[in-house]
């Protein structure tokens, strides 16, 4: 059985449909929504901290947002210091300790974050004073214990390690350094050597440097009063210190002069991470602003925009395609047009995703579609304003980035006025399809050569060739040379031999074994039986509790879920059957392919292709299964094997890891036993 079944076990749902709509039918236009959230009282203290208070009395709630408007600066051999420093924040202060700090939060019902930019606290009407107090307590006077430090350094290294496979983590590097520049703030990446070159001391220094009064906005909105909340602050932010702002100089993100590749190769991808980049100067203060925004909405902004029409629900090349401008008053603003496609359709996608940024500013959008957005954008705007924090980020843009103070009032009234020329004009502006650059990350063996003999427009594309790093490299080579006379079958039989022998293998009827993971702080207990390669049970618990049941015989193929029972069917039967030898390399047919010899984490091995949707890497000097790559319903599953114990003479891997999208899991073995007896109520 591989483990991401369980992680789809854990995160699956059922859902139920409603009654039908008659989409036949055009909805009626409700009244013109009205945008007025009040313009907050100020006050300005000595020290330089500006407190802004929006009364709203409807509800018994109050929450409170500390805003530090610091400029952008690299972070140099100790990048990852300002990660650390927010994991650090919030973790109790100088006069009471994290554990009873987090017990009164929990007690009050309140709600705590930090981060780099400052903190955020909610909470009922009656506990403000108290959780206002708390906040000013951890903000001013953080207890940075050193065992918590190495505790946080050594869980982020840790992550490093684990994110150091994954393709998207990769890709969006990659992007990032290509878009902004490796001496760009937002182009530095975090490594394991900037980690372990960082200090508490370091720490400290970089709290002193970021958490200042001088560039401080204190936000507060909700049941309050003006008077008393000026009071308040007063009492515990009068006293912060000014300090001194931090400056320094990083060169500004330029574009390609003219549309290009950027290929990332990752060997284990199944499938391809790709996303066009343009940087521009684009920002709230723009008169192109509007009309921009609602361009990037029609364009990728949804289930109904057009990416997502072409390259899923036309050509199913994908289960979503999505486009993001970001705008930053601190840089250039960037927009992002990102897809996951299988490989064997990337050149495909990204000619398509090419042509849809293209045909935004040459030809004008269609009333439908204009009227669709700017409707969801005012739904949208107008749910945002029932949460206080983005109220509290409208009132902070305003004063950080020299916004009119009635700009979100009218943002809706400005959204209306947005034409089709309006969004013609800006599309050439602003997504512009003559300088992208592309970068697509993916197994190069699969998908490189099409790339390299695309055309867009009937030009060649230049292709340039990168590593995970974002470091330029040579095109890669693909081909090594395969020992004489090794072949699909000659790995595998090399792999039984190196786990206990066909002939051993042979003689084990059934297999219990099992295996325990760490989950957000709990603990996960995957426990499964086989018995004569037709009979397998498999169970999870959780925190000693039964969360998934999968049974598997010669009737039945099912899964069980709190009660309730759901049949295998199609490829998730299928895939599920393939897993229930209990070794499946005793069965692999002459059918399999011995695609090469690839590079895996460090490693050289034989990559053995199963069938369309399963791949697997089997190591060349020890023939040891490395990994098993599987693409189901367009969605890529990784498990990693190793390092092996010898169990009653057979090798078996002390942990598994597997990985579905952003979600991983480490299964560390437990206990495995073979040719122990079972009773009819233990498997079946």
């Amino acid at each position: 059985m591989k483990p991401h079944y369980l992680l789809l076990g854990i995160l699956f749902c059922y859902t139920s449909v409603a009654a039908q709509i008659d989409r036949s039918q055009q909805p009626q236009p409700g009244p013109e929504p009205e945008i007025n959230f009040g313009s907050p009282q100020e006050y300005r203290f000595s020290n330089g901290l500006t407190l802004l208070v929006v009364e709203n009395h409807k509800l018994p709630q109050v929450s409170v947002s500390l805003r530090i408007d610091n400029p952008l600066y690299p972070e140099g051999d100790k990048a990852g210091i300002n990660q650390l420093l927010s994991e650090m924040m919030g973790k109790g202060s100088k006069s009471i300790e994290k554990d009873a700090f987090e017990e009164e939060i929990d007690f009050m019902g309140a709600h705590f974050h930090f981060n780099l930019d400052g903190a955020h606290a909610s909470s009922l009407t009656r506990y403000f004073p108290r959780v206002f107090e708390m906040l000013a307590d951890a903000t001013l006077h953080p207890n940075f214990v050193p065992e918590e430090f190495e505790k946080e350094k050594e869980k982020a290294i840790e992550g490093l390690k684990t994110a150091e496979k994954d393709v998207k983590t990769a890709a969006r590097r990659v992007q990032n350094l290509l878009s902004y520049g490796a001496q760009h703030p937002y182009g530095e990446y975090t490594t394991e050597g900037s980690l372990q070159n960082s200090t508490l001391e370091d720490l400290m220094k970089q709290y002193q440097q970021i958490y200042h009064a001088k560039n401080a906005y204190l936000i507060v909105v909700g049941d309050i009063n003006f008077k008393a909340t000026k009071k308040q602050a007063k009492k515990h932010f009068g006293r912060w210190k000014a300090g001194v702002i931090k400056t320094t100089s990083f060169p500004a993100p330029e574009n390609v002069s003219e549309t290009q590749i950027a290929f990332v190769e990752m060997p284990n991808a199944v499938q391809s991470e790709i996303a066009a980049l343009f940087t521009s100067d684009l920002d709230k203060n723009n008169p192109d602003y509007y009309a921009a925004i609602i361009a990037n909405q029609i364009l990728g902004g949804g289930g109904e925009a057009r990416l997502f029409l072409n390259l899923r629900e036309d050509k199913g090349f994908t289960y979503g395609a999505y486009s993001n401008l970001s705008g930053d008053h601190k840089t250039k603003a960037r927009l992002r047009v990102a897809t996951s496609v299988r490989n064997a359709v990337t050149d495909s996608a990204v000619v398509k995703l090419h042509y849809e940024i293209d045909r935004m500013s040459k030809e004008l959008v269609t009333d439908e579609e204009l009227d669709l957005v700017k409707n969801k954008y005012a739904g949208s705007l107008i749910r945002s304003l029932e949460d206080p924090e983005n109220i509290a980020n409208f009132t902070y843009n305003v004063k950080t980035q020299n916004l009119p103070d009635n700009f979100y009032n009218n943002l809706l009234k400005n959204i209306k006025k947005v034409t089709k020329k309006d969004i013609l004009r800006a599309s050439k502006k602003y997504l512009s399809a003559g300088q992208l650059r592309i970068v697509v990350t993916g197994k190069g063996s699969d998908i490189l050569s099409p790339l390299e003999a695309l055309k867009i427009n009937g030009m060649p594309v230049k292709v340039s060739y990168f590593d995970k790093w974002g470091t330029a490299t040579e095109g890669p080579a693909f081909s090594k040379p395969i020992p004489e006379g090794t072949t699909a079958q000659s790995v595998i039989e090399g792999y039984l031999d190196a786990i206990g022998g066909r002939a051993q293998l042979e003689k084990i009827q059934t297999k219990h074994s099992i295996y325990e993971a760490s989950m957000q702080g709990m603990t996960l207990q995957m426990e499964e039986k086989k018995a004569g390669n037709t009979k397998m049970i498999m169970e999870i618990k959780m925190m000693g509790n039964t969360m998934q049941r999968i049974v598997i015989n010669q009737a039945n193929a099912y899964m069980e879920m709190q009660g309730q029972r759901m049949d295998l069917k199609g490829d998730e039967k299928d895939a599920v059957m393939e897993g229930l030898p209990l070794f499946p390399e005793l069965f692999y047919t002459d059918q399999i392919e011995l695609i090469g010899i690839v590079d895996w984490n460090d490693k050289e091995v034989f990559e053995i292709k199963i069938n369309p949707n399963k791949t697997v890497f089997y190591d060349t000097q020890t023939f040891l299964k490395v990994a098993e790559v599987e693409l189901q319903n367009d969605r890529s599953s990784t498990t990693q094997f190793g390092p092996y114990k010898d169990v009653s003479g057979i090798k078996v891997p002390e942990k598994i890891q597997s990985n579905m999208g952003p979600q991983e899991v480490t299964f560390n073995l437990i206990n495995i036993a073979f040719n122990r007896s079972f009773s009819n109520t233990d498997i079946e």
